[in-house]
C-alpha cells in the first residue's frame, strides 16, 4: 500500500479517536457506545501499522489492491456497527412504548383518583 495512503489513514484514525473523546467529555454520545468505535480504530491503526503483514493477506484474500482490502474491512466492520445501533435502536423503542402506556395507565388513575375527591 502506498506510504502516502497509510500516513493519511493514521493521521484520520487518529483524528476520529480525538473527536469520540471529545464527544464523550461534551456528553454527547456514551461510554457505552464509543467503545466500539475506539476498537474499530485501534484496529484500524494495528492493520495499517502492520503493512507487510497486510500484503501478505491481501495475496491471500485474492485483493488486487492492499487499500481495497482495508477499506472492504473498514466496511464490514461499519456494517456491524450498524446492525448493533438499529438493534439498541429498536429495543429502546420498545422500552419508550412500555413507560408511555405505563405513564398513560398512571395518568388515568390519577384522574379518577382526583374525580373521586
Amino acid at each position: 500500500m502506498n506510504i502516502k495512503l497509510i500516513i493519511f489513514l493514521i493521521i484520520f484514525c487518529l483524528l476520529f479517536g480525538i473527536f469520540i473523546f471529545y464527544n464523550i467529555f461534551k456528553r454527547k454520545i456514551t461510554l457505552q457506545y464509543s467503545l466500539m468505535w475506539f476498537s474499530y480504530c485501534i484496529l484500524m491503526l494495528i492493520v495499517l501499522i502492520s503493512s507487510p503483514i497486510l500484503g501478505e493477506i491481501t495475496k491471500f484474500l485474492g485483493f488486487e489492491v492492499t487499500s481495497n482490502m482495508v477499506f472492504f474491512f473498514g466496511f464490514i466492520v461499519l456494517l456491524i456497527i450498524s446492525f448493533t445501533l438499529t438493534r439498541f435502536l429498536s429495543i429502546q423503542k420498545e422500552k419508550i412504548t412500555t413507560l408511555t402506556q405505563e405513564v398513560g395507565i398512571l395518568k388515568r388513575k390519577l384522574d379518577e383518583y382526583h374525580g373521586k375527591n
